[in-house]
């Protein structure tokens, strides 16, 4: 009998590095298989895919166990968590790995809950067993649940999670040669999604002006162009104020610039 890979299972698994399969290949050669690889009953591999890859370079006829399963989400379950648990992974690898994991786990819990609808019923009309026993329910989140099992903190796993979504094939990478942390990728993702506002569009952002000041700046706007236009007098004796008390120059006059100054004193002073 000749086994065989499934792409799906394959795929989901993290590849050893060129160093790890060469020390693996030669630990077979010369001192035999030590663990025999799993299969379903269509004889496709489930745990042990690079022991297969060496067998099959080394022209050497495997061992193996069939293992048999009666729901394709425990099947797929297991060659996940059997990974999990043997495989010297660094933090990202073991979330990158667990993710499918989090979507089986909520697949089992809704089945669960549908067949507890249905041994309800069934209880109901007399149609359940005696020793029938209710599922657990998965308890707390499933994401907890996921994270425990990878080795991980549920922080990590869904900064991970975060990261396998948005970040460029280069970033995964480096994480997976472990060349970067999930936190500084994580972190900059975050600032993308949400860049700071300029400091001005801060201020504006953060301050508005009350009815009242609003009022005071325009009446202190008021105030400074009647000053300009010369406009405010001394009640008492009605000269105009703002005024030099030596030459009687005027504010306006006063902050015109220089070239218009030395042009009006050429001008002749009119008298009264």
């Amino acid at each position: 009998m000749s086994l065989r890979l499934n792409p799906e299972y394959n795929k989901l698994l993290p590849k050893m590095s060129e160093e790890e399969f060469a020390e693996l290949k030669n630990s077979i050669k010369t001192e035999g298989q030590h663990y025999p690889i799993i299969v379903n009953e269509d004889l496709e591999v489930l745990d042990g895919h690079h022991r297969y890859r060496a067998c099959m370079e080394l022209g050497i006829e495997p061992d193996f166990e069939v293992r048999k399963f009666d729901d394709k989400l425990i099947e797929k379950k297991f060659v996940i968590e059997a990974n999990l648990r043997r495989r010297h992974l660094n933090n990202f690898q073991l979330v990158e790995l667990a993710v499918p994991l989090l979507e089986i786990e909520k697949a089992l819990a809704k089945k669960r809950q549908l067949q507890g609808g249905k041994n309800g019923r069934d209880a109901q009309l007399g149609l359940a067993s005696d020793d029938a026993e209710p599922e657990l329910e998965l308890k707390g989140k499933a994401a907890d649940v996921v994270a425990k099992k990878a080795g991980v903190s549920t922080r990590t796993f869904e900064r991970g999670k975060k990261i396998l979504e948005k970040a460029s094939e280069d970033d995964l990478q480096k994480l997976r040669e472990g060349k970067t942390s999930i936190s500084k990728v994580y972190q900059e993702i975050v600032t993308n999604e949400n860049p700071q506002p300029q400091k001005e569009d801060a201020d504006e952002l953060g301050h508005k002006d009350s009815p009242r000041e609003v009022q005071n700046k325009a009446e202190l706007l008021a105030l400074l162009e009647k000053i300009l236009k010369q406009e405010v007098f001394c009640p008492s004796c009605g000269s105009s104020m703002f005024e030099c008390s030596k030459c009687h120059k005027t504010l306006k006059k006063l902050v015109q610039p220089k070239d218009s100054q030395s042009t009006s004193a050429k001008e002749p002073d009119f008298i009264d």
